[in-house]
């Protein structure tokens, strides 16, 4: 069973629990607010290409990196429903779970946004 970190929207004060699927902007907006709610310091990484610039990141790369207050690393891999974690970041959360930082992915159930924790041994806690 996975381990969810969070059940309800309003625990980081924001209101997700309308009836239409939440967007990965919602998921990603609530999950930087709830983790920096809990001492994380996150940044988006956006690598969608922009006019003629290609993306500079390589695939796998978490949707939200940063750091707790211990400098330890945190990845958030964000996926609304019918999105599908691909195998490039299943290995990058498995790197970041067993070099030490803390991986999750961010996702809802029944309309409300959690967070499960990935463990170390490549699996969900």
């Amino acid at each position: 069973m996975a381990k969810q970190v969070a059940k309800s929207a309003h625990i980081a004060g924001l209101s997700l629990t309308s009836t239409k699927e939440l967007s990965a902007s919602d998921l990603t907006k609530w999950a930087k607010q709830y983790l920096e709610k809990h001492g994380v310091r996150l940044n988006r990484v956006n690598n969608i290409p922009v006019r003629r610039r290609k993306g500079t990141i390589e695939k796998g790369w978490a949707d939200l990196q940063g750091y707790d207050s211990k400098g330890i690393y945190v990845a958030v891999e964000v996926k609304k429903i019918g999105d599908t974690v691909k195998p490039e970041q299943v290995s990058r959360l498995h790197d970041v779970a067993t070099c030490g930082g803390k991986a999750y992915i961010c996702t809802e159930d029944e309309g409300k946004p959690i967070l499960i924790e990935f463990g170390e041994f490549g699996e969900f806690a």
